[in-house]
């Protein structure tokens, strides 16, 4: 009986162990959509709203447990550039 209330503990203490680190590490992310002002920048809001609203959303994201955002900065492929190609393409 003594070695079956060990072996319990030691299934108990390596479950917890193994439940913390994989806490510690999960990647749980969300994702900021720019296309057509789905998530974020406000349509026709300043630069200062844009800020305030974007720190917003990353608060309420930690807030909710999210530990990494992903945001699309270039959703339409339509920045003005000096180069002939988009930069980091190939060719």
């Amino acid at each position: 009986m003594q070695k079956l209330k060990a072996l319990l503990l030691v299934i108990l203490c390596v479950g917890i162990i193994n439940s913390a680190w994989t806490q510690q590490y999960e990647f749980r992310g969300v994702w900021i959509a720019t296309v057509m002002n789905i998530d974020w920048p406000p349509q026709n809001a300043s630069v200062e709203a844009q800020k305030a609203d974007y720190i917003r959303q990353l608060d309420m994201h930690q807030r909710n447990g999210m530990n990494a955002v992903v945001v699309q900065v270039r959703p339409a492929g339509d920045a003005f550039t000096l180069l002939r190609t988009s930069p980091g393409a190939s060719g």
